[in-house]
């Protein structure tokens, strides 16, 4: 048997917990005498509703006796014990309100005292101006009654003596004792139940409920209006339902149901069927119509159906808690969202080059509003960017810092990986991110319901600071808004590319953690308590709230370890393999492979595994590696021998520090624009060098044909390397002594070995001019002999004579 250390005190409202105990029900304790080993005792009344009774009966049994080492016995051993007996609610209202609830009443009838009193007032001061005397031979220090019980006796002296039944005098005494000696136990049962609680309203015998209407004060009756039933009711109700909706007015959708459920027919007007409305009087008014619509089992207010369930839930619903009700420390609730970042970047390699708004993604702690990741990318941001502002989030920022030229501490950024993330139906609403997330991290994603952004308050809250104190201020900022008639397009002023915005980024975050005072009433109790025994001035930051927290333990975030997290966190890309090392390809290109030059990447880890010999053998040259695509310092592949670094070979130092996959992606998107635009010159430029080409080799065959005809038969081109040798001896001595003629103005200098041209071969010097005036003459006439017709034909003997 179990024996509690319960003891029974004055005041104590036991219950009994067998069936087959002396106290059934609820009683009150209301004196012990240990001398004489006795307690009294009152039952608690409750309503009754007896058998072939309308009204319900409240009565309250009288006081008794009981021995106080029983009632002791039967609580250690658990038969009886104790509880909380829960009032009804207007007894703890004051006189005040008890005359707002029933107003004092001008009544002749009523005594000059009691006129500004609510009648529930005079009723209750009526009742305990009968128990008062009793009451007080309780309290004298004289003589007194041995125990309440004796009270009983008095009662029907004092009845006789205020001439009323002894039975209100008993229910008087006993209610007021049964309920802790409260004055408001007297007040009447019907208090706040009067007119059938719960039970609507609705017209008797045709009378319209209400006050009357102007037509029925002047005289006319019959326009008093229709008196609702039921069925009126349901009509207004379904009419609410149907036409409440938003784009419209409650105005019309009252119209709307008059005409469906209130018309008698319909008549042609100017070519279109109209509903006859029945007379006003005969309808239910647009008042009725606001009134009763709400209140249909589907129904809500107008105000709520017309601007949807979105914009009330957001912005108009009663808040029943706080974004903090359910997460006691910091690292247990994550909130992750993505906003634009309101601000117009340039282009890495380019900076007149504007390349639109980024969107930024951030990851915040749900309780204090720690800033713990971040990423900010151009266009939509998906998965990958997600798990990427996560990882960061989790990981040591020291790199980040160092990359970003920082000299702030490490340990201003913490890093947590949340047990659970809230998220909107975006980024990690997908089967990647879940699976990375839920499945392989062991971590929870709460995704917020659409059109609900106050359940993710942290994330929306940091949007509106970030963008006012922050994005605003910056060079080719929207402002968050679309231009103003007369304004520059934001555009025309950007100035910063995207390393240098999330520098400055960096710089805010770090001012937001760690010098941003928060308002006193987010600083528990327990840690202003905790400073003002040391005598400290409180750190009112979210840095300092989360050390105070990690040194108290309420920091929960769960410890995973980095490599970890990089292995399943990290974007994916392919890469293509060869004795040169490893080329990304660009993302989200399909089966295409668009390489991006910029990140090359190379190790001896590469050659050492045999990854390169084995992937030109069996034709495999495409990988699959992790990089992070604002980091083009170095990529990470995944084998059965553990994660290794593959650092970047490229020499171009500011693109590998600064740039990122997106700018490598801008700038392959300029050079395909670029090859489109000088496509012409380009042709143009190998037309030339083609003709070029094509001229040069027509002359040196005719100027061979012409040797070979001014050679002997006997004498032939000495094509063996004794002779290639003395050939080139010999074409060196003539180069040589071409240049001393012309440094000693001996005479022009002549090609070795070649004789005077023939007459017949060749025009002479003085007979150039002649041949170039008929050129010229014909092209002039357009005779067939022009320079064109000449060239076509020496290139069709060209093509002719070729070898392939």
């Amino acid at each position: 048997m179990v024996v509690t250390d319960e003891l029974i005190v004055v005041g104590d409202v036991i219950m009994s917990v067998a069936e087959d105990n002396p106290l059934a029900g609820l009683h009150r304790v209301l004196e012990l005498i240990p001398r004489l080993d006795r307690a009294t005792l009152i039952p608690i009344p409750s309503v009754r509703k007896l058998p072939g009774r309308k009204q319900a009966n409240y009565y309250a049994k009288g006081f008794f006796s009981f021995r106080l080492s029983l009632l002791q016995s039967l609580l250690d051993t658990k038969v009886i014990k104790k509880t909380v007996l829960e009032l009804p609610g207007h007894w703890h209202l004051s006189d005040t309100d008890l005359r707002k609830l029933s107003p004092p009443k001008d009544d002749p009838k009523i005594p000059l005292e009691d006129r500004h009193r609510s009648p529930l007032e005079i009723k209750r001061n009526f009742k305990m101006q009968l128990i008062d005397p009793i009451i007080e031979l309780t309290q004298n220090s004289g003589k007194r009654p041995p125990d309440l019980t004796c009270l009983d006796a008095m009662v029907r002296d004092r009845a006789r003596e205020v001439g009323v039944s002894p039975g209100q005098v008993f229910d008087a005494l006993h209610r007021y004792y049964a309920f802790g000696c409260i004055r408001n136990a007297l007040l009447p049962n019907t208090t706040s139940k009067s007119g059938a609680p719960g039970v609507p309203r609705r017209a008797k015998n045709n009378v319209k409920l209400g006050r009357k209407n102007a037509a029925v004060k002047a005289g006319h009756p019959e326009l008093a209006g229709l008196a609702l039933t039921d069925a009126h009711i349901q009509n207004i109700q379904d009419g609410f339902s149907m036409f409440v909706r938003g784009g419209t007015t409650v105005s019309q959708a009252f119209l709307a149901m008059s005409a469906t459920f209130y018309s008698n027919g319909y008549t042609l007007k100017h070519g279109h069927l109209v509903p006859n409305l029945l007379d006003a009087h005969l309808r239910p008014t647009p008042i009725e119509f606001a009134y009763h619509g709400p209140r249909g089992g589907d129904g809500t207010g107008a105000a709520r159906r017309l601007m949807g369930e979105g914009e009330w839930a957001r912005n108009y619903r009663p808040l029943s808690g706080s974004v903090r009700d359910g997460i006691p420390t910091i690292g247990q609730v994550g909130s992750l969202d993505a906003s634009p970042v309101d601000v117009n970047f340039v282009s890495c390699s380019d900076p007149l080059q504007p390349i639109g708004v980024g969107r930024g993604l951030f990851v915040r702690d749900a309780w204090s509003g720690l800033y713990l990741g971040w990423h900010v990318n151009l266009g939509g941001l998906g998965t990958d960017d997600a798990k990427l502002a996560i990882l960061r989030a989790a990981t040591d920022k020291s790199s980040i810092l160092k990359r970003y030229n920082l000299d702030l501490p490490p340990e201003d950024f913490p890093s947590l990986f949340f047990t659970k993330y809230l998220s909107d139906n975006g980024e990690l609403r997908s089967c990647d991110g879940i699976k990375s997330i839920g499945g392989e991290l062991e971590s929870r994603i709460e995704f917020v319901a659409s059109g609900r952004a106050d359940r993710n308050s942290s994330s929306e809250s940091g949007h509106h600071s970030r963008h006012r104190l922050f994005d605003h201020h910056l060079a080719g900022t929207t402002k968050g808004r679309q231009a103003k008639r007369g304004e520059p397009l934001p555009i025309t002023n950007a100035l910063l590319n995207r390393f240098s915005y999330t520098r400055l980024l960096l710089l805010w975050i770090h001012w937001a953690n760690t010098k941003q005072e928060l308002p006193l009433h987010m600083i528990p109790t327990e840690m202003q308590r905790e400073f003002a025994a040391e005598g400290k001035p409180i750190d009112r930051t979210r840095i300092g709230l989360f050390r105070w927290a990690k040194a108290n333990g309420y920091v929960s975030g769960k410890p995973v370890d980095p490599t970890y997290l990089r292995a399943h966190l990290l974007p994916k890309f392919k890469a293509s393999v060869s004795r040169a090392g490893l080329t990304l390809h660009r993302p989200n290109t399909g089966n295409a492979v668009e390489l991006l030059h910029g990140a090359r990447f190379n190790h001896e880890y590469l050659a050492l595994a045999g990854i390169i010999r084995e992937c030109i053998a069996k034709g495999t040259k495409h990988i699959e590696v992790r990089a992070d695509p604002d980091d083009l310092t170095h990529v990470l592949l995944l084998d059965k021998h553990g994660v290794h670094v593959i650092p970047n070979i490229k020499d171009d130092f500011i693109m590998v520090h600064e740039g990122g996959i997106a700018d490598l992606c801008a700038i392959n998107d300029l050079e395909k624009v670029h090859s489109v635009t000088v496509a012409s010159r380009r042709d143009q430029d190998g037309v030339d060098q083609q003709a070029f080409r094509q001229e040069a080799t027509a002359d040196a065959k005719e100027n061979l044909k012409f040797m070979q005809k001014s050679l002997s038969k006997g004498a032939q081109p000495d094509r063996k390397r004794d002779g290639v040798r003395k050939a080139q001896a010999a074409e060196k001595q003539a180069q040589l002594d071409d240049e001393i003629r012309r440094l000693s103005n001996q005479g022009p200098a002549s090609p070795p070995n070649v004789e005077p041209l023939q007459a017949s071969a060749s025009p002479k010097v003085d007979e150039l001019p002649d041949l170039v005036d008929q050129v010229h003459a014909q092209l002039v006439h357009g005779t067939s002999g022009g320079l064109i017709d000449m060239r076509r034909a020496r290139l069709a003997k060209f093509n002719r004579e070729r070898k392939f």
